[in-house]
């Protein structure tokens, strides 16, 4: 279900000026019936509903084989995450809505300093989230939320680009791969800690 988006249109860290952002793209999502909005803290309340979907679907392809959490820690602790992250310069989120409802969003930071192994520039940075309700999937959403990302990212110096994709969501694989993105690191995981906040089978 769409959630109606509750942000004060004079919200300090909210702005629906795309600076960085092509003209193309704003046309693009002038034709999808979206509206673009970059902002930091301010713009959390309204993904709850789309991070705790992306959950869910994670659940779904399998959650890498692994226990997963109780549905209802997962928002808390990624919005502690999100909170840190957006407090690194030029991070930002940008969401999607339609209708005053939020219908997905990107939340990206920077790394400093180039890497150690490939050729990339002192800035590359990193999509943490990128998550489309359902309902408005296979539109091209997705990827013109990638493009105002990759674009606002390029113009303050981040030119690469990384993410991390759920082991067995092969359709996001699929979906980066086209766009150009390599696999280029795998992350592993060893459950240790005593089983109480998983989630019941």
């Amino acid at each position: 279900m769409e959630q109606a988006l509750a942000i004060a249109d004079d919200a300090a860290d909210v702005s629906t000026t795309l600076q960085g952002v092509t003209a193309g793209v704003e046309e693009r999502a002038a034709r999808m019936g979206v509206e673009l909005r970059f902002g930091r803290a301010g713009l959390l309340d309204a993904v709850e509903h789309l991070w705790l979907g992306l959950f869910d679907h994670h659940t779904s392809v399998g959650a890498a084989g692994l226990p997963v959490i109780a549905r209802e820690l997962s928002w808390p602790r990624r919005r502690a995450l999100y909170e840190t992250l957006l407090g690194k310069p030029d991070a930002f989120v940008l969401l999607a809505t339609r209708d005053q409802a939020a219908v997905g969003y990107v939340l990206a930071h920077i790394h400093e300093g180039a890497d150690d192994t490939w050729p990339t520039g002192s800035r590359i940075g990193e999509i943490e989230s990128l998550v489309v309700l359902p309902s408005v999937r296979g539109v091209g959403l997705g990827n013109l939320l990638m493009d105002a990302a990759e674009q606002r990212l390029a113009a303050v110096g981040a030119h690469d680009v990384l993410l991390r994709v759920l082991v067995g969501n092969d359709g996001a694989r699929r979906f980066y791969q086209r766009r150009g993105m390599t696999a280029v690191m795998t992350t592993m995981l060893k459950l240790g800690s005593p089983p109480t906040e998983r989630q019941p089978a």
